[in-house]
């Protein structure tokens, strides 16, 4: 499909604007996507959200930078429930936030799999935008992601 470490690297040197201008195309096309699958058994956008969420946590910490960036969507989605604190510290009191957050990457699996693969890219970009936003996609983060393109 595509070479993975070549297509980070291409994240890693964007610009901020131009980070952000894809984050905002890549959000829309992708929420239209999945509002017009028709999945009785999971919220897309919910499952989306939250798989992202875990991007930016999957090298085991959460990274204020990346978590701004996605935190309009989180709070559109989560509503005023979800903070910066509150995920930093679910997630390193226990295990509990990252089984969750693994409950949904295996979702967002399934979702793909009902979708074409465009989808699936934009999916791939939207998370490589928010883990890139320090300039490094990490090796966790790679895994993380790598997780997705393996299913």
């Amino acid at each position: 499909m595509f070479e993975f470490n070549k297509l980070c690297n291409e994240f890693e040197k964007m610009s901020a604007v131009e980070r952000k201008l894809l984050l905002t195309e890549k959000s829309v096309v992708i929420l239209k996507k999945l509002s017009d699958l028709e999945i009785d058994d999971a919220d897309p956008v919910e499952t989306l959200a939250a798989f992202i969420l875990g991007s930016v946590c999957s090298d085991g910490k959460v990274n204020e930078q990346e978590y701004l960036l996605i935190y309009p969507a989180l709070l559109k989605v989560f509503g005023d429930k979800v903070d910066f604190n509150a995920i930093k510290l679910a997630l390193s009191a226990d295990k509990a936030g990252h089984r969750a957050i693994k409950g949904y990457s295996v979702e967002l699996m399934k979702i793909l799999n009902k979708a074409d693969e465009s989808l699936f890219e934009d999916v791939i970009a939207l998370c490589l935008c928010v883990t890139s936003l320090d300039g490094k996609v990490t090796l966790k983060e790679k895994k993380y992601i790598e997780k997705l393109i393996k299913a």
